[in-house]
């Protein structure tokens, strides 16, 4: 029989010795080796399409795998730099705001860090302050007034360089609150930067803008539940309505001359050199014994009371009675 195993035709005489038994066994046997032919294309076929994907995509994937390998390595490259800067910033503005700070370090932190967290808003915060108490004391930043050794000229503010303090000050205030009145989390910033343009204002004799500032201060406290913040700008704006002119300050070329100082006499002494002050109203002993006689003679009253007379005065009373 065609298309029939010798298996397949040995196992089909012995179960069933009859002609239609054994082509019932030979289509079966038929059937199971077209199934293993086909089941072998399949893989085949499967094989090959695995092989043709692997050819096509396999380059891309790699790519794709050394791509992100890179962008890991990468990233935590880039946070370690991050966590470096944030150090290199951290020492540096510590050091520039210890003791009395310079405007121009202050500065040059301000430019360097100033993508680094806050450091940029801190420095010009600091800045602005420097100038701010500069035109308080009417002294130069970095100036300190030392009584024994008053300052010269040339550290004594004038009033054009009391106006460009004020000026900068109110600058750098003014970027900060900018910057930072609508970022949520840096509002502390924008609150001490309103306080500052308020101080600017009010040390320009503007007093309605001092108030504003306050407001947009109280306004922001109140928003991020700062109560503290928010009663120091109510209590602010209530002593704002007493503020008083602010005073000039003058230097030593506009002030009026001091008075020449009188002439101080020295003490009197007597003849004898002993250096004995004597009151040039006092008598002398001439004019002292003169003044305790009389005009008739007699003896002056006063006299008689003398410590040195008490022997006379006994006499005169033996005299009075034996006469």
């Amino acid at each position: 029989m065609e298309g029939c195993s010798r298996v397949g035709l040995v196992a089909a005489r012995l179960v069933a010795p009859n002609a239609g038994a054994t082509e019932a066994v030979c289509a079966m046997d038929e059937r199971i080796r077209e199934l293993k032919e086909g089941a072998g294309r399949e893989e085949s076929r499967i094989n090959e399409e695995f092989i043709e994907f692997l050819n096509k995509w396999s380059t891309p994937v790699l790519v794709v795998l050394a791509a992100l390998a890179v962008a890991y390595w990468g990233w935590n490259k880039y946070k370690a730099l991050q966590i470096a800067k944030v150090n290199e910033a951290t020492s540096a503005y510590t050091s520039a705001v210890r003791g009395n700070p310079n405007p121009d370090t202050l500065a040059n932190i301000a430019e360097e860090f100033s993508s680094v967290r806050s450091f940029g808003h801190l420095a010009r915060l600091d800045l602005a302050d420097t100038y701010l108490l500069s035109v308080e004391r009417g002294l130069m930043p970095g100036v300190e007034f030392d009584p024994a050794n008053p300052p010269s000229e040339a550290d004594v503010l004038d009033e054009q360089m009391r106006q460009t303090f004020l000026e900068r000050a109110a600058s750098l205030y003014r970027q900060v609150y900018e910057a930072t009145n609508s970022v949520r989390g840096k509002e502390p910033l924008a609150i001490e930067a309103a306080f500052g343009l308020a101080a600017v204002a009010e040390s320009r004799g503007d007093i309605e803008g001092a108030k504003r500032h306050i407001e947009d201060a109280k306004r922001l406290a109140e928003k991020m539940q700062y109560t503290a913040l928010a009663m120091i700008a109510e209590n602010r704006l209530q002593t704002l309505n007493n503020v008083g002119p602010v005073p000039a300050l003058y230097d030593a070329a506009n002030l009026p001359p001091l008075p020449e100082p009188e002439p101080i006499e020295p003490p009197a002494t007597d003849e004898s050199g002993s250096g004995i002050e004597v009151p040039a109203d006092a008598p002398d002993d001439a004019s002292s014994a003169g003044e305790q006689t009389s005009d008739d003679g007699g003896v002056d009253p006063a006299a008689e009371n003398q410590p040195g007379d008490e022997g006379s005065a006994e006499q005169s009373r033996e005299s009075d009675g034996g006469g």
